[in-house]
């Protein structure tokens, strides 16, 4: 149930049965040269709606934008800072918590938007008794897809097959396949580190953070290459990716911190 496709009253009526709502958070900016910058938004949206339709659970309209500081050297990228992010979900929130939802699902497509939520989770917690939780979208597909990638490049990376196969099988009309572009490698920082994202290096068995913009290391702003993306792959991730979504939200939607 999407509730601003909803009148007051049905929503009324859903809250007499159920206390759970899904809140989508998106970002809008780059995706490389061939995905639109609105793409990680429109997935963010129509997943969280798809998962709502199937399991009855109310969703709220998508947040649309994100903290992308990672991502501003290119034209189009939107981004506000964590400490504005998160008090924009936690009024939000409450205001939902003063009408009675008392189960608050975040929809997460962006690894940015991580640290706000959860500081959002925790003093709705304090403040209502609530249960908050974050599921992310990216980390679901890649985990439970069951792809089986014609690269082994950073294939689930930014804007890369992953990604450019769901956005070929969901929104065909954000893909520019006469653009794309591949990245053969992302450049390391210093000889035996390899970088692994805006944010992440390995070493040896470990790993650790330097915070990088992604045009440190992938100038194309592409982590991998996504030219052997396909409709039918994306078809199959987003599948398997809802299904298992919607069994957590239900799960979620039953759960309690008090024994």
């Amino acid at each position: 149930m999407r509730t601003d496709h909803s009148t007051y009253s049905d929503i009324k009526q859903y809250l007499a049965r159920h206390d759970t709502v899904l809140i989508p958070v998106g970002a809008t900016e780059q995706y490389g040269a061939h995905l639109a910058t609105g793409t990680e938004l429109r997935i963010c949206e129509m997943i969280a709606t798809e998962i709502g339709a199937q399991t009855g659970l109310a969703v709220t309209p998508i947040v649309p934008v994100n903290y992308s500081a990672m991502f501003l050297d290119f034209p189009g990228t939107l981004s506000v800072s964590m400490p504005t992010l998160e008090a924009y979900l936690g009024e939000m929130c409450d205001a939902l918590a003063g009408q009675g939802f008392r189960h608050f699902f975040f929809i997460n497509i962006h690894a940015g938007s991580l640290g706000p939520i959860e500081s959002v989770c925790r003093t709705l917690r304090r403040k209502y008794e609530a249960v908050g939780g974050t599921i992310d979208v990216f980390t679901i597909m890649r985990e439970v897809g069951g792809a089986k990638f014609a690269t082994t490049n950073a294939p689930s990376g930014h804007a890369s097959e992953m990604v450019t196969s769901v956005a070929l099988a969901k929104c065909p009309d954000l893909v520019f396949m006469d653009r794309v572009k591949a990245t053969p490698s992302l450049r390391p920082f210093v000889d035996g580190v390899k970088t692994l994202s805006s944010g992440k290096v390995s070493l040896g068995k470990s790993s650790f953070a330097v915070f990088s913009d992604i045009s440190d290391y992938a100038p194309i702003g592409t982590q991998g290459d996504p030219t052997g993306a396909t409709a039918a792959l994306g078809h199959q991730i987003w599948d398997a990716a809802v299904s298992y979504m919607s069994e957590a939200a239900l799960k979620f939607s039953q759960m309690s911190f008090k024994a």
